[in-house]
């Protein structure tokens, strides 16, 4: 079982929009700031914070979002996530959302602008971390 704790995992990155963490080999996690407003400006630095932690750790991972924080994603940060990631390093997203809200916009976000690699919904982080390792494997 999985605990989400950002206290005991290792900070990676900070953007204006979230803070980034290394929750194990497998499994980084981002976890937007309350209120945050996702634009394609954004999205690009999310990824790229999530792409040079991998490739300078010479390995890959899966990333769960917490998505309950995101008040809003427009469409452009949407192209970003679908077009940005490298299945080379980024193996899958899980998006935890546990409120209506949070639901809603990992809905939106998956059924009008999925990324190239696998991405499902989840009602709890532990859920959604089990997925990932399942996903990403043996490391």
């Amino acid at each position: 079982m999985a605990t989400y704790d950002p206290s005991k995992w290792k900070p990676i990155g900070n953007s204006p929009n979230a803070a980034f963490y290394e929750m194990d080999a497998q499994v980084l996690v981002v976890v937007p700031h309350e209120g945050a407003r996702d634009t394609a400006e954004t999205a690009a630095q999310s990824v790229r914070i999530q792409l040079e932690f991998l490739k300078a750790s010479k390995r890959r991972s899966g990333v769960v979002v917490m998505m309950d924080h995101v008040a809003e994603q427009d469409g452009a940060a949407r192209t970003v996530y679908r077009d940005a990631p490298d299945p080379a390093y980024q193996v899958c997203y899980a998006l935890v959302g546990s409120t209506k809200f949070g639901r809603a916009v990992a809905s939106i976000f998956t059924g009008l602008s999925p990324p190239k690699v696998p991405t499902k919904m989840f009602g709890t982080f532990d859920e959604a971390v089990a997925w990932v390792r399942q996903t990403v494997g043996p490391t």
